[in-house]
C-alpha cells in the first residue's frame, strides 16, 4: 500500500521523480544532523554561533557553502577524496546550507 500511495503522490508533481526521492534523502540528511549539533535546543543553534562574533548566522552559512563548492571544484578535477565524503554528499549538504541560510535570512531581515 505504501508503494502505491507514493507512486500516487508523485503523480501530482511534475518534473523528475528523482528530484522528490533527493528532497526526501535531504529531509532525513538534516534530521539526523540536527540531532548531532543540537539535539535538545535550536536546531539551527549551531549556525548562529558567529553571530558571537558578530558575523549574521545566513553569512556564516555562506562561507560553509564556499567550502562545499571548493571541495566540489577539488573532486571534480579527479583529486581524492581524502575526508570520506563524495561527490553526492557535498551537493546534498550545499542543498541543505541553501535552504537553511535561507531560513537564517529571513530570520535577520523579516
Amino acid at each position: 500500500m505504501k508503494v502505491y500511495s507514493s507512486i500516487v503522490k508523485m503523480k501530482k508533481y511534475k518534473g523528475d521523480p528523482r528530484f522528490y526521492k533527493i528532497i526526501d534523502c535531504l529531509k532525513d540528511i538534516h534530521s539526523r544532523k540536527s540531532d548531532g549539533y543540537a539535539p535538545n535546543q535550536d536546531p539551527l543553534a549551531n549556525l548562529k554561533e558567529c553571530e558571537r562574533m558578530g558575523i549574521p548566522a545566513y553569512k556564516g552559512v555562506l562561507m560553509r557553502m564556499l567550502d562545499k563548492v571548493s571541495r566540489l571544484i577539488e573532486l571534480s578535477k579527479g583529486k581524492p577524496d581524502l575526508v570520506q565524503e563524495s561527490f553526492q554528499d557535498s551537493l546534498r549538504d550545499l542543498a541543505i546550507y541553501s535552504i537553511l541560510c535561507e531560513i537564517l535570512y529571513e530570520e535577520k531581515n523579516h
